[in-house]
């Protein structure tokens, strides 16, 4: 189900705004107090809303939105709040669920406890503004006002201007191979906050339980198991390690939808067509 859409309260709309702008005016610029910003008690709840709003199911712990409901929201909000601030938090394992993929494979996703995703929200609304500034407009995948309907848009925009060829390309278990050292040094690119650093690393570090491999909770060395809320963000940081793929042609477009870059380029298909020996649409 897609996430409800939520207003997001001003005074943390005015700080993503700041920080934003910061960093969109001094490519350099790295963020060195954030932390305590994470354990606000507006943060946190408008990050639960959030994470409420995705639905899903439960992580390891088996605990369900309508029994945290029940029991009192207050109670997360106030947990992970002192627990954050008195940097004690530890993420829990992640479970390990399988889905169909329609080549007839299976994608391994990773669902967290509930709290723990909130907080990884908490994360994700302060570091997100950072990073926004860092993206070329062409990159469409799991940004804010950006997805794959924008993505189309451009698309019909590209064919309507005589471009008709497609490459699409795929990164081949994308999520489970992202290295930590090289991610976490993309992440401090930006971010100074030692503490938001540590955070950080812990979500990416919290052990898989997975069930099919006798559920025993397995250390995560490298990959970000997609379905946590840090999986998508860390994902999109990650896009800065490529290099830019630049087309030799002028009248080619580039979009990106996630790593997975897509080119339209009627230069681009006279070249394909004459390797091929044809011509097609």
């Amino acid at each position: 189900m897609a996430t409800l859409r939520l207003v997001t309260p001003a005074k943390i709309r005015d700080l993503q705004r700041a920080l934003y702008l910061r960093a969109k005016k001094d490519p350099k610029f790295r963020a060195y107090a954030l932390y305590d910003k994470v354990y606000r008690k507006d943060v946190l709840a408008h990050a639960y809303a959030l994470v409420r709003a995705n639905r899903g199911a439960p992580g390891p712990d088996g605990k369900t939105f309508e029994e945290i409901e029940e029991r009192g929201i207050e109670d997360l909000h106030n947990e992970l709040h002192e627990e954050l601030k008195t940097k004690t938090y530890r993420p829990g394992p992640v479970r390990r669920v399988y889905i169909p993929k329609l080549n007839g494979g299976e994608r391994p996703l990773g669902v967290p406890n509930v709290r723990d995703r909130a907080a990884q929200m908490a994360v994700k609304l302060l570091l997100e503004p950072l990073f926004e500034a860092d993206f070329d407009c062409d990159s469409y995948g799991f940004r804010p006002k950006k997805d794959a309907h924008r993505a189309l848009d451009a698309i019909h925009n590209a064919l309507s201007q005589g471009m008709c060829w497609v490459l699409d390309a795929d990164v081949t278990a994308c999520f489970d191979s992202i290295p930590h050292e090289r991610l976490m040094k993309t992440v401090a690119e930006r971010v100074v906050d030692g503490s938001m650093l540590a955070l950080v690393k812990m979500f990416l570090e919290a052990p898989v339980v997975d069930e099919r491999d006798g559920g025993r909770p397995r250390k995560n060395a490298e990959g970000t198991p997609q379905g946590g809320v840090i999986a998508r963000w860390s994902k999109r940081r990650y896009e800065l390690e490529y290099p830019e793929w630049k087309l030799v042609h002028g009248n080619a477009l580039r979009l990106r939808h996630g790593l997975e870059p897509w080119y339209w380029s009627p230069a681009l298909r006279a070249a394909l067509s004459r390797r091929e020996g044809r011509t097609s649409r």
